[in-house]
């Protein structure tokens, strides 16, 4: 499509300026020109600023030189960081390796410890056994003992109440034979002292009559006497 056409089409499609209506705006006041503002003064330092910028400008003083220290081992640095680089290089190669070997050491670790957990179980389970074997033997014996005293407790009890009964037997016998023989004891007590009364009265007659004869011997003796003499 040429250039022609193009204007040819714009021309059918739109409309002629001048066909259009014209509009009237309205008159406008005229405004006076604004005065030009005028530049801001360059504000004075204080002298307080000046005095707080005072460290500041001292510690940059004291820091130049350290800086020109950096400024002077930077080479040294770069050279050593290039030295440096194969050794971290190998590092992160041999970092793996390191990783794996931790984890089998851990492996291999949690792996004893399961085994010596299981033996120290196992043991812990047979010294239970053993504990509960024992206090049942003790237990056993403790019944026997305690069975063995009650049977002989029981064995003492049996003599202690047999010779209690025969002592309580005993002494009933003895008892009513005492209540039998009482009796007796008394007849014979008063036989006794009958009996005694008697030798009594005897020897005091006998006694007399030897007083008696003794006194009729006396006169007789004493004339005897006197024909001696």
């Amino acid at each position: 499509m040429s250039i022609d056409n193009e204007v040819e089409m714009n021309a059918t499609t739109t409309p002629v300026a001048a066909e259009a209506p014209a509009v009237v705006l309205p008159v406008l006041p005229e405004v006076p020109p604004a005065a030009p503002v005028a530049a801001p003064a360059p504000a004075k330092k204080k002298p307080a600023a000046k005095k707080k910028a005072a460290p500041k400008k001292a510690a940059a003083k004291k820091a130049a030189p350290k800086k020109a220290a950096a400024k002077k081992a930077a080479p040294k640095k770069a050279a050593a960081k290039k030295k440096a680089a194969p050794k971290k290089a190998a590092a992160k190669k041999a970092a793996p390796k390191k990783a794996a070997a931790k984890k089998a050491v851990k492996k291999a670790a949690k792996k004893v410890a399961r085994k010596v957990a299981k033996k120290v179980a196992v043991k812990k389970t047979a010294a239970k056994k053993a504990v509960k074997k024992v206090a049942a033997k003790a237990a056993k014996k403790a019944g026997a003992a305690k069975k063995a005293v009650k049977k002989v407790a029981r064995k003492v009890a049996k003599v202690v109440k047999k010779k209690a009964a025969k002592v309580a037997k005993k002494v009933s016998s003895k008892k009513t034979a005492g209540k039998k023989a009482a009796p007796k004891k008394a007849a014979a007590k008063k036989s006794a002292s009958k009996k005694a009364v008697a030798k009594t009265a005897k020897r005091s007659t006998a006694s007399k009559k030897a007083g008696t004869r003794s006194a009729a011997r006396k006169p007789a003796a004493r004339k005897a006497a006197a024909k001696r003499k």
